[in-house]
């Protein structure tokens, strides 16, 4: 369950299905393996049975679909607005510290 597999996997024919690894879709897997050195417990084997065939043009139009949602993979393209709440009357202290940070990720 740590991902690492899924993360190593550049065709995304592996993903994280509650909180476990599993192959999502056989044609996405090119077979090259980059998901079984980074497993810590070699928890992922092949096995030999009837599955689709690799599609190079499903794989490059998922990861075209991915890409147009963020442009890229830096966090300014997950900009989030935070909404602080206020402290209840009884948590409330004679110096109130609470942030102003309304943004996130800031950039300096």
């Amino acid at each position: 369950g740590c991902g690492l597999c899924a993360q190593a996997c550049h065709e995304q024919a592996i993903g994280m299905v509650d909180g476990k690894a599993a192959l999502l879709r056989d044609d996405y897997c090119d077979g090259l393996g980059d998901c079984l050195p980074v497993c810590p417990t070699n928890a992922i084997t092949f096995e030999v049975r009837e599955a689709a065939a690799y599609d190079e043009a499903a794989v490059l139009a998922n990861k075209a679909s991915r890409e147009a949602e963020l442009p890229c993979g830096c966090p300014g393209t997950q900009a989030r607005l935070l909404h602080q709440q206020e402290p209840a009357p009884a948590q409330q202290t004679a110096t109130p510290q609470n942030s102003e940070l309304q943004q996130w990720p800031v950039q300096i």
